[in-house]
């Protein structure tokens, strides 16, 4: 079986450190994405 015939996801699923590396990157972009969204959801706070 020739390697051109893998899907892409196959690829992925079957390489622990790419697997690793992509949980990594999307957990990143999601949780800064929601600390963006709860720092601009804040009211501004009244200076004493």
């Amino acid at each position: 079986m020739s390697n051109d015939n893998i899907p892409a996801m196959q690829k992925l699923l079957d390489s622990p450190i790419k697997l690793l590396v992509v949980g990594n990157v999307v957990m990143l972009l999601v949780f800064t994405a929601w600390g963006m969204v709860e720092i601009m959801s804040l009211s501004p706070s009244a200076l004493p």
